[in-house]
């Protein structure tokens, strides 16, 4: 068998690795140089990061296969970017009223995954603000990441998470109490699906093709004087 005849496998082999492995794309929202948020929200920011601007840290980079949404569920009015006034956080995406719950979606597209990784949250003013509560859950019913009902300490800033948090269905960051926490440094990437295990059969039988052919070869051309 000729190295030219096995090439088109091997090539074939190398591609599927490469799709197995993929590469990961970080985005940090910053929600610097950004108002409203909400309802009214529109393309200008956020939909789908496909490159750097407003609101998107120096560290971030394009993630256009993740969908944003800004949903405030308790008001009909939307979130608010404040550039100060939640503790340390130089901007911070709040809501004009207090105790309003409301999340930030994100939604892969088909083959991809979103990662959760950091986001930091600040009380307004000096205030400790009982019966706060943060959690990620997705769409199908799974909850990642859950505080538990506990007072938000004054002045004070909490960064989260303990560890990343990886999903092929779209993730909810829930806060219960926007206007009383203000959300910002949201830092999220896009990462390709785990193939099924179907694709992980197709690759090793590949595999095996290949190493017979090898095998066949190597005997076909005897042995060495």
């Amino acid at each position: 068998m000729s190295s030219c005849r096995m090439r088109p496998i091997a090539t074939a082999l190398v591609a599927t690795i490469a799709a197995v492995g993929g590469s990961a794309q970080a985005t940090v929202l910053t929600f610097d140089g950004v108002t409203n948020l909400g309802f009214e929200f529109g393309t200008t920011y956020g939909d789908r990061v496909t490159s750097a601007g407003p609101g998107l840290g120096a560290a971030g980079g394009a993630t256009p296969n993740i969908v944003l949404d800004f949903v405030p569920t308790g008001s009909g009015s939307p979130f608010t970017v404040y550039t100060g006034g939640y503790s340390g956080l130089v901007s911070a995406l709040g809501h004009t009223s207090f105790n309003v719950p409301g999340y930030v979606q994100f939604t892969p597209d088909a083959g991809w995954d979103v990662v959760l990784t950091s986001f930091d949250l600040g009380a307004w003013s000096v205030s400790s603000y009982p019966n706060s509560r943060i959690q990620v859950v997705d769409t199908g019913g799974t909850v990642h990441f859950d505080s538990g009902v506990f007072t938000f300490p004054a002045t004070t800033v909490l960064s989260y998470l303990p560890t990343p948090i990886r999903s092929s269905l779209p993730l909810r960051l829930v806060v219960q109490d926007f206007g009383d926490l203000g959300l910002d440094n949201v830092q999220f990437s896009q990462i390709p699906t785990i193939p099924e295990p179907g694709t992980w059969a197709m690759w090793l039988a590949g595999a095996a093709v290949l190493g017979g052919l090898a095998r066949r070869r190597g005997g076909a051309q005897g042995p060495s004087r």
